[in-house]
């Protein structure tokens, strides 16, 4: 049986799956949205998709999604102890042989919305409770590329809704914005004000000489992949097997009671001397900046353009915090608390980066990478 792999915080994916797929689920609830991704033959006469209370279809099957191409109709059902329930047929079929699709299935409170290529396609009010679902079932005359769970708030999610601060807020909606309004895309912000050529700005959070001997609490090797436990900071450690897509970094802690900022960084080498391929500059209250969360790269010695704008701000003093990294081939996605934060366009190749350097006011309590 396959399994799904995480890819961030409540977000599983598998990808090149063999037909029949049997997966097992980590648990649906309404919020829930998976995606299957796929090709039907060119001789295709239907396929299904079958949300199980087992591994296949002897089970009970709480939603049975049937497209029949060769009858000219959808057909939406359940299974109960053997037993199928009354059909629920869709006359118009959104699929054609030998042609790609996209499927979503998000689940909510009522049932599953069903949309084909981003058209809602048919509403499947729930029978059965969503709790007794353990698996995905799909067979039939497809091929499947990819199948994807999202199971709340997670990296990449395109109906994601973050909350919003009240404007004003630092990080939030700017004074006087229409409340409800939307924020600038992450990473295409505008230029903040002075800073390079203007008025001078507070430098990224860099501390301009290397570090003294023993000076950071060092990770050297790297390689065993386990978790490091309450390391002193500064810390830098050594990024198992180095950075690509699919790569994830866990960095947990405390900020400190009368804390100013903190970084985290991903940089080429084992000192701030080398490339930062993402400074990520916390700011709580740094001269007259409060609650603010910087990014930039630095390359050459030269800082690149910084990037302000966050829906929230989830760091506070005496607050724990959990920041989770994953890497994508042109970009860095950062969760703070489960909730997606931001994301990078990098400025560099990721493949360069193979440390991460924390330091400021912060007390770590664990790093971990996968």
């Amino acid at each position: 049986m396959a399994y799904l792999e995480q890819r961030g915080p409540g977000f599983y994916e598998s990808s090149h799956v063999s037909v029949p797929y049997s997966v097992q689920l980590p648990g649906l609830q309404p919020g829930s949205e998976i995606v299957v991704e796929g090709k039907t033959n060119d001789h295709c006469k239907g396929f299904s998709v079958n949300f199980c209370a087992g591994p296949n279809m002897d089970s009970d099957v709480v939603f049975h999604y049937n497209p029949r191409l060769e009858q000219g109709r959808v057909v939406s059902n359940d299974k109960q102890r053997g037993n199928w329930g009354p059909e629920e047929i869709d006359a118009h079929v959104p699929f054609q042989r030998d042609q790609n699709f996209e499927i979503r299935f998000k689940i909510s409170q009522h049932g599953y919305e069903v949309i084909v290529h981003n058209s809602p396609v048919h509403n499947f009010k729930h029978r059965l409770a969503i709790e007794r679902v353990s698996h995905l079932f799909i067979t039939g005359d497809i091929s499947v590329k990819k199948v994807q769970l999202t199971t709340g708030q997670s990296f990449g999610y395109s109906q994601y809704n973050p909350y919003q601060p009240q404007p004003g807020v630092y990080g939030g909606q700017p004074q006087g914005a229409a409340y409800g309004s939307q924020p600038q895309p992450y990473g295409y912000s505008q230029p903040p004000q002075g800073g390079y050529g203007g008025q001078p700005q507070p430098q990224p959070y860099g501390y301009g000489a290397p570090p003294q001997s023993g000076g950071y609490g060092y990770n050297p090797a790297g390689q065993s992949g386990g978790p490091i436990v309450n390391p002193p900071v500064p810390f830098t450690g050594a990024i198992p097997g180095g950075m690509y897509p699919g790569k994830m970094i866990f960095v947990s802690g405390v900020v400190n009671p009368n804390a100013q900022r903190f970084s985290i960084n991903l940089v080429t080498g084992n000192t701030e001397n080398h490339d930062f391929g993402l400074h990520m500059d916390v700011r709580i209250a740094f001269g007259s900046e409060r609650n603010v969360i910087v990014r930039t790269n630095k390359k050459g010695g030269a800082w690149g353009p910084e990037e302000r704008q966050a829906p929230f701000f989830p760091f506070a003093p005496n607050g724990n915090f959990d920041v989770t990294i994953l890497a994508e081939q042109n970009s860095i996605k950062v969760a703070a608390n489960n909730q997606h934060l931001f994301e990078f366009h990098l400025r560099s190749p990721l493949q360069e980066i193979n440390h991460v350097l924390v330091m400021g006011d912060v007390r770590l309590t664990q790093v971990r990478f996968q």
